[in-house]
């Protein structure tokens, strides 16, 4: 694993490069491997900055929860400007839209469109994986459906978050995939 660093606002920040996705612990959506890289065409140094604006987009939709005063201030305030744009786009569920997310990452956080694009497909294609997300209106193939009955292609815990906003552990089995 090694590290790729960065200057975002005058700070280091680092992110860790993977060789391989066995390396990759369960809910680590942080690291990135190199075939993550490849694939998506992704700027290793933007990564940090990436996860930071995706994280920004999705506490704004309410997909995750804020940890602090601060997260639900800026919230508040990207909910306030862009909020409008969601509705204009008619844009029934912003977690899922890698347009509305690039679009917010773009023109609110300064990352590259394609940069930001990319990013919420990873995340989401991550998260199918580990088995945390459907894609809907994909077919999967009967090998994969074999391997999602194996415990350890998937989480054993998972986060779920309510409606009012809190967040829970649950166990992957209870959940239905």
């Amino acid at each position: 694993m090694a590290p790729a660093k960065m200057g975002a606002g005058g700070q280091q920040m680092n992110v860790n490069i993977l060789d391989s996705e066995d390396e990759r612990s369960p809910l680590d959506f942080e690291s990135i491997s190199r075939a993550e890289i490849e694939v998506f065409g992704l700027i290793p140094e933007l990564c940090p900055t990436l996860n930071i604006a995706y994280c920004r987009y999705m506490r704004m939709v309410g997909y995750i929860s804020c940890s602090d005063e601060f997260e639900e201030r800026q919230k508040e305030k990207d909910k306030e400007k862009f909020w409008p744009t969601l509705t204009k786009a008619n844009c029934l569920h912003p977690a899922l839209s890698a347009n509305m997310c690039a679009l917010f990452m773009n023109h609110y956080c300064g990352i590259p469109f394609d940069q930001a694009f990319a990013w919420h497909r990873r995340v989401e294609a991550q998260e199918w994986r580990q088995g945390i997300k459907p894609i809907y209106g994909v077919t999967v193939s009967e090998q994969y459906q074999a391997k999602m009955d194996d415990d350890t292609n998937k989480l054993t815990k998972a986060a779920l978050i309510k409606e009012d906003g809190t967040t829970s552990m649950i166990d992957a089995k209870d959940v239905p995939f």
